[in-house]
């Protein structure tokens, strides 16, 4: 399995469409062990995204993901409890490198499907409005159970965000059914998007 996919870290780039929720705690999926959510009366921040990686980057292919902000240890880090892609070399990475529990779906866009039943789909407006570049690339971590271990990988991320206003649409019976729960509190496109993923 190691020789099926790249080493870390991945250089990646392309378009992200984002969305973070305010999700009532009681209901997040499983996180890895000593990770807790970050909350706020009982309630956590969740991210959602879209993202198109294009040939600009190490792989080209489609992504749907939802994390959730996570205290572990002294630090602050994201932990994906869901993700699909169509590409069989990022899924085998994600599980094989950080832990991250990547599944295959089809895409058209922003929809997303698998066996032909939809999980999510999201419709966003950019606003007349300037994008605004990160100053710096943005650091962060992801928090992920490898190998029955807990363990924090690296990101650091640059781009322009711009302002956008986003409907999303989840299957009430599908895997991300728990985000109903939910209501989102702000979305962004995030342009000329690049992720390095790993150390």
């Amino acid at each position: 399995m190691s020789t099926a996919y790249p080493p870390e870290p991945w250089d990646l780039a392309g378009l992200g469409h984002l969305t973070t929720w305010s999700v009532p705690a009681a209901g997040l999926p499983a996180l890895p062990f000593s990770a807790r959510p970050v909350t706020v009366r009982g309630r956590a921040l969740v991210t959602t995204a879209f993202v198109a990686y294009s040939q600009a980057g190490q792989m080209a292919y489609d992504e749907l993901l939802a994390a959730v902000v996570v205290r572990h240890g002294r630090g602050v880090g994201l932990s994906i409890t869901d993700i699909w892609v169509d590409s069989e070399t990022s899924m085998l990475g994600g599980r094989g490198l950080w832990g991250i529990p990547k599944d295959l779906a089809t895409f058209d866009g922003l929809r997303a499907s698998v066996d032909g039943r939809p999980v999510a789909g999201a419709t966003f407006a950019a606003r007349r409005l300037p994008a605004v570049p990160l100053p710096l690339p943005v650091r962060g971590r992801v928090v992920q159970t490898l190998h029955a271990r807990t363990v924090a990988s690296p990101i650091r991320a640059s781009g322009r965000l711009r302002p956008a206003t986003a409907e999303w649409r989840l299957d009430e019976d599908g895997p991300l059914a728990w985000l109903r729960a939910g209501r989102p509190l702000a979305s962004v496109v995030a342009e000329d998007f690049r992720l390095r993923f790993g150390s």
